[in-house]
């Protein structure tokens, strides 16, 4: 019991296994990004104190080079995978997934509360390295509470789960079912081609969709049998505000907007056939209190941009802070109240607007990446001088990400080459779209860069693109269109 297991696992029923036989026996699970590798990987296992870590063979070579610096890793069980070679070594003992004993299915009986700590789970960092969110088991179930009421979610519903296990919202999608006595469709990632197919041939009826999904899924080239299928509603992180309406039309399909965290739950959404002005992300949930805030936590009169803070009304259905980061902890909870780090405003009926991250995290396709973690690894180059990751607006709606570079005193440094190196050293969703060369970078009088300067630069003559170079970065690595 307390124990610490890491998860690098594809999205499978394997993984269900895993993450319920480490709940029964009291450790606790911290699930990885699949994508994660380097000084990223290092830093979330050395930080949960991880003693043990279950992971597919794909993920081998990428374990296998920071497990001699995680000194807590003693135990290492290996899920095989066909056509995937196991031959790296590991500082520690080593198991075969499908040799490792099970229990005969019987209650352990252990002495668990819903109280105690289940879950470490990442998020992205923005003035530091990533923080381990804690969550407990009546949290982590309060998730799918919130979310069943907000889809109406039944026994006679279908729900579509195409998110990862290491996401907060792929976990919820498992666990409304179960509370509900639905069924749930598992699929490893999103896939535009598969998607109405799979919708149809299962009769889903619900589904999440984070980052541009809606946006991709729009995208497609319209067919006449668009609205002839079951899904009846898309939980929709954000919702595609520019074609809202032509989205329902085409499809059939209701679609509600939800505004949360890791750390602070659901805590507010529209209600389907409210009149929702266009833009928000809805009102409170009935389990939370929420604000606009100034700097100073004062409450923002309608119209006023200001911090999203969040207070639950019931009991373990917050963060309980961050895993090994007091100080971190403490900060966010300032006031009383969690402190978000967006920025939005409200309206005088009580509707919310979310504007953008107060802090610099960026979204890429629905993955939070942190700008100091992007910094870290290209100072890390002894090109690099010094770095600043921004983000700038994509086609679907999200960010892209743009690296501003001082190169080295007398490095001879391209952007294909810089772009090589991050390929190499990043996960593919954090690698910079767009690299420009600057001699410095912008300062307030105390030294610390202005990234609101770089942000309203944007791309400028000088700012190189690598898809119009021709290179495209993917899951399987890079291809070059020219």
């Amino acid at each position: 019991k307390g124990a610490r297991v890491a998860v690098m696992m594809k999205s499978a029923p394997e993984y269900i296994d895993v993450w319920f036989a480490i709940a029964k026996a009291g450790a606790v699970e911290v699930p990885l990004n699949t994508a994660y590798k380097g000084e990223i990987l290092t830093h979330m296992l050395t930080n949960s104190g991880a003693e043990m870590m279950v992971f597919d063979a794909e993920f081998l070579p990428a374990v296998a080079t920071v497990a001699d610096r995680c000194p807590a890793l003693k135990q290492f069980i290996i899920r095989a995978e066909d056509g995937v070679a196991e031959d790296a070594e590991l500082s520690g003992a080593r198991h075969d997934f499908a040799e490792v004993p099970t229990g005969d299915g019987g209650n352990p009986e252990l002495d668990i509360s819903p109280e105690d700590l289940a879950c470490i789970m990442f998020t992205s960092g923005t003035t530091g390295p990533s923080k381990g969110v804690m969550l407990n088991h009546h949290f982590e179930i309060s998730f799918s509470v919130i979310y069943n009421d907000i889809v109406a979610l039944t026994a006679e519903d279908v729900s579509y789960n195409m998110l990862p296990f290491f996401h907060i919202a792929g976990k919820f999608q498992l666990m409304s079912p179960l509370l509900t006595g639905g069924r749930m469709i598992l699929r490893e990632r999103f896939s535009a081609s598969q998607f109405w197919p799979d919708i149809r041939h299962h009769g889903v009826t619900v589904t999440t969709a984070v980052g541009g999904i809606c946006h991709m899924l729009y995208a497609q080239p319209p067919q006449p049998d668009d609205a002839d299928n079951p899904l009846r509603m898309i939980y929709s992180v954000p919702n595609p505000h520019e074609v809202l309406d032509e989205f329902k039309a085409r499809f059939g399909v209701e679609l509600t907007e939800g505004y949360g965290s890791t750390e602070a739950n659901i805590c507010v959404y529209t209600r389907p056939g409210e009149d929702t002005p266009l833009g928000s992300c809805g009102r409170a949930a009935p389990e939370y209190e929420v604000r606009i805030v100034d700097a100073e936590g004062r409450d923002c009169p309608p119209g006023e941009a200001g911090e999203f803070v969040v207070r639950p009304k019931y009991p373990n259905t917050l963060m309980a802070g961050y895993y090994g980061m007091a100080e971190k902890s403490l900060e966010a909870f300032r006031q009383l109240w969690f402190h978000s780090g967006d920025k939005g405003t409200w309206d005088e009926n009580g509707y919310f607007f979310f504007l953008d991250r107060m802090k610099d995290a960026i979204r890429r396709r629905g993955e939070n990446i942190s700008s100091f973690e992007v910094e870290r690894i290209l100072n890390l180059h002894d090109g690099v001088a010094e770095s600043a990751a921004i983000a700038v607006k994509a086609e679907d709606g999200e960010d892209e990400v743009k690296a501003v570079v001082v190169p080295s005193p007398g490095a001879d440094l391209s952007a294909e080459a810089l772009l090589d190196y991050c390929v190499e050293a990043m996960p593919y969703f954090m690698v910079p779209r767009y690299i420009e060369f600057k001699p410095d970078l912008p300062r307030t009088p105390t030294q610390k860069v202005r990234k609101i300067e770089l942000r309203e630069e944007g791309i400028t003559p000088e700012t190189w693109d690598r898809e119009k170079a021709g290179i495209r970065v993917t899951r399987h690595g890079v291809e070059k269109t020219a």
